[in-house]
């Protein structure tokens, strides 16, 4: 038989795919690309072969497929579009492999090429690199890189291509929301992306089809309606039920598994059988295929499942399966540590709590490893993220155990790790400090020593492996100076089910006027402005500027407040009152960060700062010391730094983001000049508050003050947070750079770190959201923590949206307080306790936060 010309294979091969007889294909790209004697086509022919293979769910030879494109590649001097597009689609079909096979790493390196190759200088690859970088971004656990990655993947889909491509980017754009709790988005992308996906004509409908049913049952399964939930779920499978050979094995592995979780949520026998089946199947094809990813995901889900339905013998066997094939996939020691948690939780069910607590030691000597080798503080963020659900698990071993001790330590043992080490380091002073305490001993004696009483708080999941998670579960500790170290367990059952919108997302559509006219915008559109913080204040005396995801933080009531003193205040009243002090210091988790504690009611309706001064850690170990500010630091007039209403910025907070619309701040000018005055200063007002000036005077100032618009997004909302400042004239050079690089108008959290602020004891971030954040291990990831982390002391921030002139009235009292020779807690209790008498409403005054130490003392230098 005389052997096919390559040419006519590939032209067998492009109708097999046409007829969606993808191994068929597959088979002939292959014998293609070994005869084509020109490496172009050839490459070509691997990167169409790489394609099917990926189609298939063969990952391996997906891989090799790939790397024979690219090899052929190589050392081509031509960049013609054909030899650039094809190195682009094999990097695309590499990096999926990667994923799938369990090398996230080198995954995420690939993404990040391909990003670099065809971001905005290919249309027609634009939107699908911004898809595979917020790809790698999600799988690496940075969730904000990836909302904004596929919201700009779904605004160039939207702008150039089809409906169903939009469908696709709108699918994985409203599954990062939803790992976020931004709700609405993810219910609008998942609503969006099923209609232009039933209304499409494509060849390729069937499969977007199958992916936004599947989305949309999760969305509607987290509103809890299951039964909706289920049918949607059930039509996405359907839509896959033909011959596997012609379905894209990944989408059908997902539409499976989002079935499974359906059904398990209607709390049925019948159902959660139902579901047992479907993982069972998911696993078989992952085994026979060789998926490394699907193997140990889908027996740890199948664990989850059985302990659900109580199976729990069925369930550790499924989770010492996990662990196995995570140990035999040989990739590293994040997929066994996650492998280990999950046994870890069945044995906790089991109430094998001795066993539970081996595995999860395990996991923590595996996370440290990963960590040993991670240089960048943003990826040890996110490590520590994870390590800390291993140690949540421990606290609920221990406190089984009537350990509450040792689940106290395992509660502190990464929080505030990274920043205890950077101020251990010191900066140029060469800080000789030793480690804050390790053992709940030295806790009680740190406790003594400076004469607070320390609240440490926990939040845990279900105590089970479930398909509903959140925090059902308070832990909460009580350090008293007299040594008494008290644990209460509290239910959080009630509080979850009416959860104010203080601390969590409430689907508010986000104004577009200064009437507050809502307006319908496409789901990235409203996500990027918000990131970009761009919306317009809707009142003029406002420092508010729109929250990201449309959170209202503006409305806290009193009916609130008093839900969360219920839950995180009542049950430790009693021992603070024991404690006899005043200095309480505060340790939160989790949305707690975000929780106004100054003005939480005590028994008796007293807010909370009218009888202790409060200062928010984050861990008991880095809490205020005994040297943080007994001492009286004198304030120069060159020594204070105070900004107050700077020009606003005219350039976008990231380049394709649109600019903010940002309102002069009258009453901020007057809070800045009456602020400095009290220290002899002139304050930088106007066009005087530029980015080059300020960080000109801030290594050698005593304390900062800054009276300003803050933005509370950034690309990737890492360590989030801006300060908006004046731009630089624009006969300046170094002007002229920033306004290049669209960030010379702005102070970020990377610009602060890098500094040596031990000298300066105080900073004051009088500007709307400067202390919210990423809640993490570290503590409240945002503008105060760059600034903790940079060796200020303490750092006096707002939580929400703040008006002007209530805002103005506040900070005057705090200084004029503080020049006294009072503390900064103290000042920041009494100026509350004033601002109340002029400005009532809660969210004038109720959401300023003193975050380190409370026992900073500022005052003007002696004037001869």
């Amino acid at each position: 038989m005389i052997p096919l010309p390559p040419m006519v294979r590939r032209i067998q091969a492009d109708r097999m795919v046409k007829q969606q007889r993808w191994a068929e294909a597959y088979d002939l790209y292959c014998a293609a690309a070994s005869t084509y004697p020109e490496r172009m086509l050839a490459a070509a022919c691997w990167q169409d072969a790489a394609g099917m293979a990926g189609r298939l769910g063969r990952y391996s030879e997906q891989a090799e497929c790939s790397r024979r494109s690219l090899s052929l590649l190589q050392d081509s001097v031509l960049n013609t579009p054909l030899v650039r597009r094809t190195r682009i689609r094999a990097l695309l079909a590499l990096a999926e492999s990667l994923y799938r096979t369990g090398d996230l790493t080198g995954g995420a390196e690939v993404a990040r090429r391909v990003y670099d190759l065809a971001a905005g200088s290919d249309p027609d690859f634009t939107a699908e690199s911004f898809h595979r970088l917020g790809q790698a971004l999600l799988l690496q656990g940075e969730i904000g890189g990836a909302l904004t990655a596929f919201a700009r993947a779904a605004e160039t889909a939207r702008a150039g291509g089809s409906g169903l491509e939009v469908a696709q980017e709108l699918v994985s754009l409203g599954v990062a929301a939803a790992m976020v709790g931004d709700d609405p988005t993810a219910r609008d992308c998942a609503a969006e992306a099923e209609r232009l996906a039933r209304a499409s004509t494509d060849r390729q409908r069937t499969t977007v089809l199958a992916s936004a049913l599947s989305f949309r049952a999760l969305v509607l399964r987290r509103e809890r309606r299951d039964e909706e939930a289920v049918s949607h779920a059930r039509e996405s499978l359907s839509l896959l039920t033909g011959p596997v050979g012609r379905q894209d094995v990944a989408v059908l592995a997902q539409s499976r598994e989002r079935l499974a979780t359906c059904l398990l949520s209607c709390d049925e026998p019948e159902k959660a059988a139902e579901a047992i089946e479907l993982l069972r199947l998911i696993h078989m094809e992952a085994v026979e295929r060789d998926d490394a990813l699907l193997i140990v995901s889908s027996a740890a889900n199948l664990a989850g499942a059985h302990a659900v339905t109580d199976s729990l013998d069925e369930a550790l066997a499924w989770a010492e399966r996990s662990v196995d094939a995570a140990r035999r996939a040989g990739q590293g020691p994040h997929m066994v540590a996650a492998a280990l948690l999950n046994l870890g939780t069945v044995l906790q069910a089991r109430e094998e709590h001795a066993r539970a607590e081996n595995r999860l030691l395990e996991a923590v000597t595996l996370w440290e490893q990963v960590r040993a080798t991670t240089r960048s503080e943003v990826e040890h963020i996110d490590l520590l993220g994870e390590q800390a659900q291993v140690y949540r698990a421990l606290q609920r071993c221990r406190v089984a155990g009537g350990d509450t001790d040792g689940a106290l330590e395992a509660a502190e043992r990464v929080r505030g790790l990274l920043l205890e080490q950077r101020l251990l380091t010191g900066r140029s002073t060469g800080s000789t400090a030793t480690p804050g305490p390790r053992t709940a001993g030295q806790l009680s004696e740190q406790a003594t020593r400076n004469n607070t009483v320390t609240v440490v708080y926990s939040l845990l999941g279900p105590a089970r492996p479930s398909v509903r998670s959140g925090a059902t579960t308070a832990y909460i500790w009580v350090i008293t100076p007299d040594g008494t170290r008290r644990h209460h367990d509290v239910d959080l059952s009630a509080v979850r089910a009416a959860m104010p919108s203080a601390v969590a997302a409430d689907g508010a559509t986000i104004a577009d006027g200064p009437g507050g006219t809502a307006t319908a915008e496409a789901p990235e559109t409203r996500l990027l402005r918000a990131l970009s913080q761009g919306a317009v204040a809707p009142v003029a005396s406002s420092r508010d500027s729109t929250p990201l995801a449309g959170r209202d933080l503006g409305r806290i009531t009193d009916a609130e407040l008093r839900l969360l003193a219920d839950a995180f205040l009542r049950p430790v009243e009693d021992d603070l009152t024991a404690a006899g002090t005043r200095r309480l210091v505060v340790v939160p988790d989790g949305f707690l960060h975000h929780v106004p504690f100054n003005a939480l009611p005590l028994k008796d309706t007293t807010p909370l700062a009218d009888v202790y001064t409060v200062a928010v850690a984050p861990s008991a170990r880095t809490g205020p010391g005994a040297t943080a500010g007994t001492r009286l630091v004198r304030v120069s007039p060159s020594e204070a730094l105070v900004v107050g209403n700077p020009d606003p910025p005219t350039q976008p907070l990231l380049p394709g983001l649109p600019a903010p619309v940002l309102r002069a701040l009258p009453a901020a000018e007057h809070e800045a000049r009456t602020v400095a005055a009290l220290y002899g200063a002139d304050a930088l007002i106007g066009a005087e508050a530029t980015r080059e000036a300020v960080l000109a005077r801030l290594p050698q100032a005593r304390f900062a003050h800054f009276a300003t618009h803050a933005l509370a997004g950034e690309d990737v909302l890492r360590i989030p947070g801006v300060l908006c400042l004046s731009p630089s004239p624009a006969t300046d050079p170094a002007g002229e750079k920033y306004a290049e690089s669209a960030g010379g108008s702005y102070l970020r959290a990377d610009d602060i770190q890098p500094l040596d602020l031990s000298g300066c004891p105080l900073v004051v971030l009088s500007a709307c959201e400067t202390g919210w954040g990423r809640p993490s291990p570290e503590g409240n990831l945002g503008l105060a923590r760059a600034f903790l982390a940079a060796g200020v002391n303490s750092v006096v921030v707002a939580l929400w949206p703040v008006d002007d002139s209530a805002t103005a009235d506040l900070m005057t009292a705090f200084h004029r307080h503080l020049v006294t020779g009072v503390n900064t807690g103290e000042a920041l209790s009494r100026a509350m306790c004033e601002a109340r008498q002029h400005h009532p409403r809660l969210e004038d005054w109720a959401g300023f936060s003193l975050l380190g130490s409370a026992d900073s003392r500022l005052a003007p230098a002696a004037r001869g």
